[in-house]
């Protein structure tokens, strides 16, 4: 496609506005400065940032939510019921308006080869690049913590076979060790979990946001080709993809790393034997890969068989009229139950693959 097909002029993009929330909603509370705004500009960043490492590595604010939402049991009045003025604002970053148009910036500023994926990229990098740090972390506290449980039961065995008794010594440091790194993976899978659906909410908000603002300006010329079963399915299945690709996204990189300290450890722990294990590993990656590839097609198949059951139930939504005057419900009825018991066969077929990869993995 050419640039004009793609992105929309400023005045159109400035068209396009979401109804803010009012404020009666509390602001999220990662974003929130705690203090009196009398306070000494030390002291309110002093307090903020505190109030922001807490929130951030407890979720304490859901706290309010729960705790409201259990007096429900008890009292069933009007002012105990939640509400969606109970929850909070969306995070300013995270709204419709503001990431629709900082795509279109985006995509302004890294026009040619590319483009999308660089403006996805610095869409996601504020949210994903510390999601990584933190499997990163958590990683190495699961690595560390079986070495550390090791070093213990040895400590154990020559202290119960010797005739001091230092075992309290000898072991504290290490049960310690296993409780820091225990706490530390937990917090950081927490905390990596979190970052990661929140980099698949900003992607699939942004590009749905795209995808809607530009399917209303598109020229004649630019619609040929295009279905409502097509674009409808880029809102909702490729964009959930997306959503997907971004919170499984760091196990590229940290799996095989795992892998391949896991093997050397148990190669000096255990010997040569453990290659054995480790060859079987390694030669089940093109099996899946195999079967990766297969679910791929057929996943391709489905997508085009909803497209066309899509476009037959907006075809006939679009001529609701002509449908009810020549009495063609029940043809369309039959050609969307067809289309549909197609695409669940395509499912079953998907599911059963899928199914078999997870096995061997």
């Amino acid at each position: 496609m050419s640039q004009d097909k793609l992105t929309p002029t400023s005045s159109e993009r400035d068209s396009f506005n979401d109804n803010d929330e009012g404020n009666i909603r509390l602001p999220w509370p990662e974003e929130r400065i705690t203090t009196a705004p009398n306070s000494s500009i030390a002291t309110r960043l002093r307090h903020s940032c505190i109030c922001a490492f807490y929130n951030r590595w407890t979720y304490s604010y859901m706290n309010r939510l729960f705790k409201k939402g259990a007096l429900q049991k008890k009292n069933k009045s009007a002012e105990t019921q939640l509400t969606q003025n109970d929850l909070y604002s969306i995070p300013t970053k995270m709204k419709a308006l503001v990431l629709g148009r900082k795509f279109w910036k985006l995509y302004d500023e890294h026009n040619g080869k590319y483009a999308f994926f660089k403006t996805l990229w610095h869409l996601v990098a504020p949210t994903f690049v510390p999601a990584g740090f933190c499997q990163a972390v958590a990683l190495t506290s699961q690595i560390l913590v079986p070495i550390c449980v090791m070093q213990l039961l040895i400590a154990v065995e020559i202290d119960s076979s010797s005739s001091t008794n230092s075992l309290f010594e000898d072991t504290i440091l290490y049960v310690i060790a296993i409780f820091v790194l225990s706490v530390l993976n937990a917090f950081c899978t927490h905390r990596y979990q979190f970052l990661s659906y929140q980099s698949g909410i900003v992607i699939r908000t942004a590009v749905s946001s795209a995808i809607y603002e530009k399917s209303l300006i598109l020229s004649p010329k630019g619609r040929e080709g295009l279905t409502s079963g097509y674009v409808t399915n880029l809102v909702a299945t490729d964009t959930q993809k997306l959503f997907e690709v971004m919170h499984d996204g760091h196990m590229i990189w940290s799996c095989p790393i795992a892998i391949v300290v896991v093997i050397i450890l148990l190669f000096v722990i255990v010997g040569p034997s453990c290659l054995v294990g480790s060859f079987i590993l390694v030669s089940l990656v093109p099996l899946s890969k195999k079967f990766s590839s297969l679910v791929i097609q057929i996943r391709r198949k489905r997508v085009a068989v909803a497209d066309e059951r899509v476009e037959i139930a907006t075809a006939m939504l679009q001529g609701i009229k002509m449908t009810k005057l020549n009495n063609y419900e029940d043809k369309f009825e039959a050609r969307v139950a067809e289309a549909r018991q197609r695409e669940v066969k395509l499912i079953q077929k998907e599911q059963f693959v899928w199914g078999i990869t997870l096995f061997i993995i």
